[in-house]
């Protein structure tokens, strides 16, 4: 008999969706379909997509304020929304973060953070939201009307009345996109700041690729409804599941080649794969992944355009002898290179085979990939 320890069982996920759909207001128009979805507690994950892929109304299903179709909705261990089940959005635990903060105009500060307390004297309520405003830095704002706050401040009292209550889930609804782009880094690093010293399990909407980066621990890449990659920045940006994900996260060169085992022909050349692939494959080539080589040595391309961005220059160049196959090669802010030069490229990452889109293969009744 072996006497190693039982592994201890992980804990349950503080939000669990399973096979979730919600279609409106026609039966045809699929908000969300068959999603299954987990956030971990502590977690901060961004739900991340275009207009119209589904993730606010996936962030109102987790909420309350929409009723699934189909599946169920489990936020700390109890089912919130199911066949046989229905809690009320007061009584899930959840805090919001609206998009336009919407603060009480005729409260002060330290009355809108102490309006969502409903346990407790009326003594203890006040302690609790002076605690809170204490803890995002709004002590001394307490007596202020919202009008007499800046954005970020008025950002700032929105999180701190849905933080009040201590909510098992935190819901934040692009919370930062009505900030000017200087405010709006600041102002983001520092709700980060708060959300994870205080621990908080907490579900973001944005379109905003670099928000999500930067502020998720876990990014949810959503497309027509259905979940196309999850994971860390880092693997989704580097590992690509589909040209969808690949292309949304930023700039790629898509390029189409046969694969051979760990190797696939390209028109620039044999790459090097970052998984086997066989027959027809669609490849992402980050453009940071091309570097010019000195003395034409590499594969020819002519230069069409230069774009300066400080920190960078990023070049669209053609293939030499091609009328249509053109490359994003990005660099440094030092290269010499200039429009109209031809010079030689080669590839110094190993390239990553696409899949079709989950969207894509929803439709045609093929399997699902899982986004646990």
């Amino acid at each position: 008999m072996s006497d190693a320890p039982t592994p201890p069982t992980p804990p349950r996920p503080v939000v669990e969706l399973r096979d979730v759909s919600k279609a409106y207001p026609r039966p045809d128009h699929v908000a969300v379909e068959h999603l299954d979805l987990d956030v971990a507690a502590g977690e901060i994950l961004c739900l991340l997509g275009p207009s119209g892929c589904g993730k606010t109304t996936l962030l109102r299903l987790i909420a309350g304020f929409e009723i699934p179709d189909t599946g169920t909705v489990r936020i700390a261990d109890q089912i919130v929304a199911g066949p046989d089940a229905w809690v009320q959005p007061d009584r899930r635990r959840i805090g919001f973060v609206f998009q336009d903060y919407a603060l009480f105009p005729h409260l002060t500060v330290l009355q809108n953070v102490a309006f969502g307390l409903r346990r407790g004297s009326r003594a203890a309520r006040l302690e609790r939201a002076k605690a809170v405003m204490d803890l995002v830095g709004l002590t001394i704002f307490a007596g202020r009307y919202p009008h007499q706050l800046s954005g970020g401040q008025q950002q700032r009292v929105a999180l701190a009345r849905a933080l009040a209550p201590a909510p098992a889930v935190l819901l934040l609804d692009e919370p930062f996109s009505n900030l000017d782009a200087a405010l709006r880094g600041s102002t983001r690093d520092e709700v980060r700041q708060i959300l994870k010293r205080t621990n908080t399990t907490a579900v973001l909407v944005t379109h905003d690729q670099e928000e999500a980066m930067t502020f998720g621990d876990r990014l949810a890449v959503m497309r027509a409804g259905h979940l196309e990659q999850a994971g860390s920045a880092e693997t989704v940006y580097a590992r690509p599941r589909t040209a969808f994900v690949a292309s949304f996260l930023g700039r790629t060169n898509l390029l189409r080649g046969e694969g051979h085992g760990t190797v696939a022909r390209t028109p620039i050349g044999d790459l090097a794969l970052a998984r086997p692939a066989q027959g027809q494959v669609m490849l992402s080539v980050r453009p940071e992944s091309l570097h010019f080589r000195p003395n034409g040595n590499g594969v020819s391309v002519r230069v069409l355009q230069r774009e300066f961005k400080g920190h960078d220059l990023t070049f669209t160049c053609q293939l030499t002898g091609s009328d249509a196959l053109r490359l994003i090669v990005q660099t440094g802010p030092d290269c010499t290179v200039r429009v109209g030069d031809t010079v030689g490229i080669s590839v110094t990452t190993a390239a990553i085979p696409l899949e079709p889109s989950v969207s894509s293969a929803a439709s045609l009744g093929q399997t699902r990939p899982t986004s646990r």
